[in-house]
């Protein structure tokens, strides 16, 4: 799904447009960054209270069908340990409120916290377009 603000900002799809990522960029900006894949591990999925380290130790494969029955995953990689959140169905991260805040920052993923500086599909530049007022 191609996100494109025709007066300015980012082509989420093609990083080449991205802005670097500078202090502030995120206080007028329509977190075109959450639109990417999110892929995430266990240890995440326990912060966000989708599960708890009994069923991440003891029941992986069960673990996994249940969020992808649940609509919480889209698929997942038991040998890497890591799963895609399924996207909410206006597109975006499902944690993304009406006002593209994310409604568990304080539990996001990791991805999400070294996002862009860290991990990014282009480290060090986001995919920034403006909250249209």
């Amino acid at each position: 799904m191609a996100i494109y603000t025709a007066r300015r900002g980012s082509d989420i799809e093609r990083p080449g447009t991205w802005l670097r990522y500078k202090e502030g960029l995120c206080d007028n900006c329509m977190a075109l960054c959450c639109y990417l894949v999110i892929d995430v591990n266990a240890q995440d999925l326990i912060r966000l209270g989708i599960t708890d380290e009994d069923e991440v130790k003891y029941d992986m494969r069960n673990l996994m069908k249940r969020l992808k029955k649940e609509g919480i995953i889209t698929r997942g990689n038991l040998s890497k340990g890591k799963f895609t959140l399924a996207p909410h169905k206006k597109g975006g991260c499902a944690f993304l409120d009406d006002k593209s805040n994310c409604s568990v920052y304080e539990d996001r993923p990791e991805v999400c916290r070294k996002h862009p500086v860290e991990l990014s599909p282009r480290l060090g530049y986001c995919p920034w377009s403006p909250i249209d007022e």
